[in-house]
């Protein structure tokens, strides 16, 4: 899986008729972890894995450069595998 790079503005812009990197990311972790509550709970471990401090419903703009290195971490580790252990474990190290 490749993604584009997430930057901080990415989390206060729009553009119309484009699905931004971190939601396509979020997606994917959602998928991953097995769709509906599995898939929530195992994204908002991965989130919290790769550094994200904060409350599952804080918004990312909170801390737009932390969110950014974040989804990047994570966009990284995705591009090795899709396994739920070892997505954890990689987000894990990459911190």
């Amino acid at each position: 899986m490749g993604f584009e790079q997430v930057k901080p503005g990415d989390f206060s812009a729009f553009v119309p008729g484009s699905v931004a990197t971190y939601i396509q990311i979020e997606q994917t972790l959602s998928d991953v972890g097995g769709g509906g509550k599995e898939g929530a709970t195992f994204k908002r471990k991965a989130l919290q894995a790769a550094g994200w401090k904060y409350d599952p419903l804080t918004g990312y703009t909170k801390d737009p450069e932390l969110a950014a290195d974040v989804f990047n971490r994570i966009s990284a580790v995705l591009a090795k595998t899709a396994v739920v252990k070892e997505v954890l474990q990689g987000l894990k190290a990459a911190r």
